[in-house]
């Protein structure tokens, strides 16, 4: 079972999820409207929640592709991968987040362009208020479908004797933005409807990316979150 196990992550092909129908999270929808944890919205608030986070849940397409590979070199400020003959680097805090990998897991996961387009069309409109919560459910969908991705690693590393790290995004915690040209060469975005520009935006905007490490399940226990480590006690991807 082991070995077969471990196919699958010697197999570098792309992998999609399509079909995501998880619940929308309210309190992942409130906290990206920038309610602290201990803040309520109001009832009238609720009210307009009721509402437009059905609508944009509708509106939603979320879905992610992703592809394992093998690590050739990592240290604390780059790392090294291997599509077929090509090696791929990447440069940020790498060994901080990535720790005691074998294998990297790069993904792009996005809500879809349905959600952006209603709430272009509610600014429009003047409706700012439903716009908001509309852009907030965007972001919680591109977070369920990279959700689906790390429950999928999840699920195939156990029996493995093999664990997931916590996804690590360029543009955060030391890894420049710029780093997006590198994991967008690994396959091809526009298969699940998601490019990007020439400044390294991902369009659909409610879109993430990122790698995410694979390695001995005692190593990755070891070695933590990255998040323990981090110094930025506010940061609002704190996990």
């Amino acid at each position: 079972m082991i070995s077969q196990q471990l196919d699958y992550f010697l197999d570098s092909s792309a992998r999609f999820i399509r079909d995501i129908d998880t619940p929308v999270k309210r309190s992942e929808v409130i906290r990206y409207l920038g309610y602290p944890p201990d803040v309520s919205p109001s009832p009238q608030f609720q009210e307009a929640l009721d509402i437009w986070v059905e609508k944009a849940k509708n509106r939603a397409t979320p879905r992610a592709s992703f592809r394992i590979l093998p690590v050739t070199e990592i240290n604390k400020r780059s790392l090294q991968i291997r599509l077929e003959q090509k090696k791929i680097s990447f440069k940020g805090a790498i060994g901080e987040f990535l720790g005691p990998s074998q294998f990297i897991a790069a993904f792009v996961a996005t809500a879809g362009v349905g959600v952006e387009n209603l709430a272009s069309q509610l600014m429009k409109q003047g409706d700012d208020l439903a716009a908001m919560i509309v852009n907030a459910v965007g972001a919680e969908r591109a977070e369920a479908a990279e959700a689906k991705v790390m429950e999928q690693l999840r699920a195939e590393s156990e029996s493995a004797g093999l664990a997931p790290t916590l996804p690590y995004s360029p543009g955060y915690c030391g890894m420049n933005l710029t780093e997006q040209q590198a994991l967008f060469s690994l396959f091809e975005g526009e298969q699940i409807g998601v490019t990007l520009s020439s400044s390294c935006l991902m369009f659909p905007i409610k879109s993430v990316s990122g790698l995410i490490g694979i390695g001995a399940s005692s190593e990755i226990v070891i070695n933590g979150s990255p998040c323990d480590r981090c110094k930025m006690k506010t940061c609002a991807m704190r996990r």
